[in-house]
């Protein structure tokens, strides 16, 4: 009775936070686009003051909340107790006890991201708006005096960021639960995190916001030569992803040594990057990743090259501070090699890129059931065997890298559960 009343409160209050992550949600996706349509318009007076515009990030979390920095790792370090040596949760509890988000997390977050966009620096938007649904989580458990519900608020609150700024509730709300921790679900979550999502995916449509999807043919004769290519796919992608975890988090590591001045820090890399970003393909590789992805799937255009400069890209601006998020330049990395696999291979182009999507972006971020349930809801049903395979391969593959460096392993064998 009494685990009843608490998923009937949270999810109370969940729907809320689905209402103001909608809202959230859809204006800033709305104002995103915007910002692409109008940076793709004018890259070449724009662009070269990306240098600039980090400098302006850097001061505006100094100025006003330094640990506003932080992304999706607060929200783990926040959600997660200790943890034993063994990888065991020893005190879920725990967590309560670092603190509450940032009062001006919502608005740095917002303002920073669509400042960096505007002047084209590579990098994703869905970690801004992920960070932000769990600070709204945070915020609604203060307002309606429910903190020991302050964990599975949060939670709610990552679902329904991503479900509405995606257009994919059931992918929105699998990563709330996974994401925090390999190898287990947070279940209190679930029925909070369903309804916050859907909430916000349908408030976000009402605002005039329709994400991106697609419908491709993943219609495919069952050979041994054509299973053979999708496992080789799979694992690629795998590879990656697993790259990209470990490149984003080395260089983070190198940066954080060799550069004690961060406004000197991000705006030489910004110089030097809009250099690049501006001349290779006339700011091909600017933004998040959306253009490539569209001009693939639309047109069938692509480098065979894109998904390796986006990912050098990517890694390099989100290193130096342009951190907007991963999820969408994953995604565009994951077509760019799901397409140059197609045309190396003969396979239908249509199929490999909806798997690479789907597989760098789960690999990277070390999750299973999120990017098949977002696969599913993007590019339809069709597919969804292959989504499952090649994400449980590149699953595999990672080997438990993670470009979230907070998130814990918590895989046990099936013998030591039973012993208990």
């Amino acid at each position: 009775m009494r685990k009843t009343k608490d998923t009937l409160i949270c999810s109370l209050i969940a729907l809320v936070i689905g209402a103001v992550m909608g809202v959230i949600s859809g204006l800033f996706g709305l104002a995103l686009g915007f910002v692409t349509e109008v940076h793709r318009e004018y890259y070449l007076y724009l662009t070269p003051f990306l240098g600039a515009a980090g400098i302006a990030i850097v001061f505006l979390y100094r100025k006003f909340s330094p640990r506003s920095r932080q992304g999706l790792d607060l929200a783990i370090a926040y959600q997660m107790g200790e943890v034993n040596e063994k990888g065991e949760i020893k005190d879920f509890g725990r967590a309560r006890k670092i603190g509450k988000f940032p009062n001006a997390y919502v608005a740095l977050k917002l303002a920073a991201n669509l400042i960096m966009l505007s002047f084209g620096a590579s990098t994703g938007k869905e970690g801004t708006v992920a960070q932000c649904g769990a600070a709204v989580g945070d915020y609604a458990s203060r307002i309606f005096r429910s903190r020991k519900y302050s964990q599975i608020l949060m939670l709610a609150g990552v679902s329904a960021a991503l479900g509405g700024l995606f257009g994919t509730p059931l992918g929105g709300m699998f990563f709330s639960l996974e994401f925090v921790a390999t190898g287990i679900l947070f279940y209190e979550a679930l029925v909070p995190s369903f309804i916050s999502a859907y909430t916000a995916c349908m408030v976000a449509g009402l605002c005039g916001y329709e994400p991106f999807h697609f419908s491709i043919d993943a219609s495919l004769a069952t050979t041994p030569r054509n299973v053979f290519l999708l496992i080789i796919a799979a694992v690629a992608f795998g590879i990656i992803g697993r790259l990209f975890a470990i490149a984003l988090t080395k260089s983070r590591e190198i940066y954080k040594k060799k550069v004690d001045n961060p406004y000197f820090g991000i705006f030489a890399a910004g110089c030097i990057m809009a250099g690049f970003l501006m001349f290779i393909h006339g700011g091909r590789y600017c933004g998040t990743g959306e253009l490539l992805i569209e001009g693939i799937f639309e047109h069938g255009s692509f480098y065979i090259y894109d998904f390796a400069l986006k990912f050098v890209f990517t890694v390099i601006c989100i290193c130096v501070g342009y951190s907007g998020g991963e999820m969408t330049p994953l995604i565009a990395i994951g077509a760019a090699a799901g397409a140059a696999f197609s045309q190396l291979t003969g396979m239908p182009i249509g199929l490999c890129t909806a798997m690479g999507c789907v597989a760098v972006y789960g690999s990277a971020t070390n999750t299973l059931l999120a990017p098949i349930f977002i696969g599913i809801e993007l590019f339809g049903g069709g597919g969804a065997l292959y989504y499952a395979v090649a994400c449980a391969i590149a699953f595999a593959v990672n080997g438990n890298n993670s470009i979230y460096s907070s998130q814990r392993h918590v895989i046990r064998s099936m013998y030591s559960v039973l012993k208990k």
